[in-house]
């Protein structure tokens, strides 16, 4: 039955995702999004490139703090292989276990880890995340143009979010997830500055199209496309609907947005494929090990 539901989860987001490229598609030249692509500067997607391998490498680092805080010890070289193959699993491998759950399942596997425990840890790591997420779409909100010229009143509100917001995910964390909450404000930085590093990979991204401004417009569009990227395959899809949508609202260049969603998610996969070296080497796909008693760094 288990089986069954994420097999008919597993459909239901490769539809979305169909359904969703196919209307975006519909609505702009597929050969003009390709045509924007190809004449993007490699010199600003290699910088938007390298934005993202430090959000990933600073996200890989939320993970190990997160273990570390009950006493699970990974080297740092065996958490960034982890991660790459659990970002290989997300991202090419629809249904079947899943790379939060191969985490799981790798680490009992090698370490005898409790995996209540183990996934506890993942499941707060995610809920962090979301949490910086929020916080970094309010903080970029003020700077859009609709904001300034918004009322006193709601300017007050939106910034007022803010303290709620960290005071509201702390109480959550303080109970359901006692074990993390004395490394709630560390793990929530490490979850802006991820997002922060992305937010820098979009703007990159939108810079190598010669988007002339309206930087902003994008960063707060991918933003809120972020949360919303469960609901399909990867993202695609419901990142592109989001970007198209958006820019008609906005009255933005409607290829050239849904292109950056589409560069972002090009950028991600390039990443993710590295995590199949692990995958299929033939010792083992993984070495990790637990922290020496005698505290000899691993």
């Amino acid at each position: 039955m288990k089986k069954q539901k994420n097999l008919a989860y597993t459909f239901l987001k490769l539809v979305i995702t169909i359904v969703f490229l196919y209307f975006v598609f519909s609505k702009i030249s597929f050969y003009e999004t390709i045509e924007i692509l190809r004449k993007s500067n490699l010199s600003f997607l290699l910088i938007g490139l390298l934005s993202f391998i430090i959000s990933q490498w600073i996200s890989a680092n939320r993970l190990l703090e997160i273990f570390k805080s009950i006493s699970f010890y990974l080297s740092p070289k065996s958490n960034y292989q982890l991660y790459l193959v659990g970002m290989f699993y997300n991202f090419f491998i629809p249904g079947g276990i899943g790379g939060d759950a191969y985490k799981v399942y790798l680490l009992q596997k090698k370490l005898q880890w409790s995996v209540k425990k183990v996934t506890s840890c993942i499941l707060f790591d995610r809920c962090i995340g979301l949490g910086g997420l929020l916080i970094l779409i309010v903080i970029i909100s003020v700077f859009t143009p609709v904001f300034k010229s918004s009322s006193f009143l709601l300017k007050g509100l939106t910034i007022g979010c803010l303290p709620l917001m960290i005071s509201a995910g702390y109480l959550l964390t303080y109970y359901l997830f006692p074990s993390f909450k004395s490394y709630y404000t560390k793990t929530l930085l490490f979850s802006v500055f991820v997002q922060l590093f992305q937010c820098l990979s979009i703007y990159f991204i939108a810079k190598s199209m010669s988007i002339p401004d309206n930087y902003i417009h994008y960063i707060l569009i991918f933003l809120v496309s972020s949360i919303l990227s469960v609901f399909s395959f990867s993202g695609i899809g419901v990142r592109e609907l989001i970007f198209y949508q958006a820019s008609v609202i906005l009255s933005l260049d409607t290829a050239k947005s849904v292109s950056i969603g589409t560069l972002f998610s090009i950028l991600t996969a390039f990443i993710s494929i590295f995590g199949c070296f692990y995958i299929f080497r033939k010792d083992t796909s993984i070495h990790i090990k637990e922290k020496p008693q005698s505290g000899i760094p691993l």
